[in-house]
This record gives structure tokens, C-alpha cells and sequence, in this order.
């Protein structure tokens, strides 16, 4: 009997990994490549996405049955079906789907399952599935949003650290910033932080974590704020589903994955209106998520140039 098995690509800004799975969900095999965030690079992130996928056709003896990539920079980009077309006109002209790819994370986090699934990482987002219809939360950059982010974490510090500097009060976080950024005073730190990139900015705030673990005030403040906003975002969320309404709410992202203390506060606030939320932690296979997608939008295609 041909071996039949289905692929799902999670093509993200830095990279992108494609697995195989068979029928039953269970992993055959597994490709990377590079990035695939096609608002930065439409054609790059095209042809990496194609070159994962090919790997796997490649390599398995048997007959692909529907390709899901969800991928970075769709929404912004648009124009999925014809997205879709592009891929599978690279990739054997196979049934695609294409879909952003916090959509992909819902379904693997999810697990078929109507719910929610919270994303907080260097951004932030919470998405929705009830009955088919997706609501989505956030998820508006890290000047109009990701509350609860790793980034919104590490800017609500330095200006909690800067705000003390002005007065000249005493904060935790003061001295662990110019520790970081190696200088002698805490309005040295803003010249080297406006010229650094967001994931870079994301990562102090393990620091910040680490500094509220153990015990400092300031830095406790910023993650409970934090975990407040995000918190806030999951009831309106859950506000807008129709009764009744799943509680299931799946987390994924290094913030939730790695702050037990933000984590454990958000919960506590959602379960004041909400008590029978359930909070998973999901296991970041995000390409798994093909396993899960009850979807029949997938298409033969040919390339929509030819």
C-alpha cells in the first residue's frame, strides 16, 4: 500500500521547518531552510518555503496528499489563494493552503479543539477559534501592542529604570541595565537601545524575569503589569465568543514558556471572571498543526504566472 502522508510548513522570519506527518498525525520525516517571512522577501521566502517542501518529496516514498504553510507576513501581504498557487506551483502542483502563521500555531495548539491560543514571544497575540470563525486579539506590532511581549517587557523596564534615574530614587533595575549595556549611567542605556533590533530588545527581559524572581520590586511591578495587560486581552477575547464559549486556552512563546510569574498572574485574572479557563502549554510544533486543520480549502493550482 503508497504511503500517504500530508506536510505542514511553519515559515517564520528566521527560518522555516516542513514535516511530514502520515495520516495519524505521527512525524515521518523533517526539512529546514531559511527564511520565509514574505513581507521582507516575497520572492526569498517563496522559493525557501518551496526548497523545504521539496526536500521532504523528495526523500519520502509515497504520495502527499495537501500541503498547510503558515506563513510569516501573509496578512500583510494578503492574497492567500494566490500564495497558495505560487507554493504548489514549486512543489509538484500538490493541494495548498496557505494561512498566516499564528493561525497555524491555533491549530497545533489547539489541537482541534475550538479555543484560544496565546502567542507571546518578541511579539505578542491572542487568536480564537469557535465554530469555524477566528477572532483574533492584538497582535499590533511593538508600538501599538504586544502587550505581555518580551519586548513590551523590556521597554516597560528601562522606562521604569528611567523614570527612577529622573528622580533620583532607588530601583533594581537600574543598576542591571547599565550592567547590560555596559555604562556607567542609566541615560547612557538610550543610545544604545534605539539602535538595536527587537529580538535583541526582547531578550533583556529574561533579565527583567530573573531579577523579579528573586525578590526586587520594581522589576515585579513590570512583570504583573504585563501579565495584567495580557490577561486583558484573553477576557476580550473570550468576551466575543457566543455561548457557550470554549475555555480552552493554549499557550506558546518563550515569555509564557519560561515566566512562571507572569504566566501564573495572567491565569489568576482571566479565572476571576472566567474559572473554568484551562491554560495548556502548547508544545511549539507549530507545523503540526496540518495534523489538526479541518479546512477542504485546499486547491490543485498552476502557476498563476504561466
Amino acid at each position: 500500500m503508497t504511503l500517504k502522508y500530508q506536510i505542514g510548513v511553519d515559515a517564520g522570519g528566521t527560518h522555516i521547518t516542513a514535516i511530514a506527518y502520515d495520516l495519524k498525525g505521527e512525524e515521518l520525516d523533517r526539512s529546514e531552510a531559511g527564511p520565509g517571512q514574505i513581507n521582507t522577501n516575497y520572492e526569498a521566502g517563496i522559493n525557501n518555503i518551496a526548497k523545504a517542501i521539496n526536500k521532504l518529496l523528495n526523500t519520502i516514498d509515497g504520495d502527499c496528499m495537501r500541503i498547510l504553510c503558515g506563513i510569516s507576513g501573509l496578512s500583510v501581504v494578503g492574497n492567500a489563494p494566490v500564495v497558495a498557487a505560487t507554493i504548489s506551483s514549486k512543489a509538484d502542483n500538490l493541494p495548498t493552503r496557505a494561512v498566516t502563521d499564528s493561525l497555524l500555531a491555533l491549530y497545533n495548539g489547539l489541537e482541534g479543539d475550538d479555543g484560544g491560543l496565546v502567542i507571546a514571544g518578541t511579539g505578542s497575540v491572542f487568536n480564537g477559534l469557535q465554530k469555524g470563525h477566528l477572532i483574533a486579539v492584538g497582535g499590533y506590532g511593538n508600538i501599538l501592542g504586544d502587550e505581555g511581549s518580551g519586548y513590551t517587557i523590556a521597554v516597560a523596564a528601562l522606562k521604569s529604570a528611567l523614570l527612577s534615574w529622573d528622580k533620583r530614587e532607588k530601583n533594581g533595575l537600574i543598576p542591571m541595565f547599565t550592567k547590560l549595556f555596559n555604562v556607567e549611567q542609566m541615560d547612557e542605556c538610550t543610545g544604545k537601545f534605539y539602535k538595536m533590533k527587537n529580538a535583541d530588545v526582547a531578550g533583556l527581559a529574561v533579565h527583567v524575569a530573573k531579577l523579579a524572581d528573586s525578590g526586587d520590586k520594581a522589576a515585579t511591578d513590570v512583570i504583573k503589569g504585563q501579565a495584567h495587560l495580557l490577561a486583558r486581552d484573553i477576557i476580550i477575547g473570550l468576551d466575543r465568543y457566543e455561548d457557550p464559549k470554549p475555555m480552552k486556552v493554549a499557550l506558546t512563546g518563550s515569555v509564557l514558556a519560561n515566566n512562571k510569574m507572569l504566566r501564573d498572574a495572567m491565569e489568576k485574572e482571566v479565572q476571576t471572571k472566567y474559572p473554568k479557563a484551562s491554560f495548556p502549554i502548547s508544545n511549539g510544533e507549530n507545523a503540526r498543526g496540518v495534523v489538526f486543520d479541518k479546512s477542504k480549502d485546499y486547491r490543485y493550482f498552476t502557476n498563476p504566472n504561466d
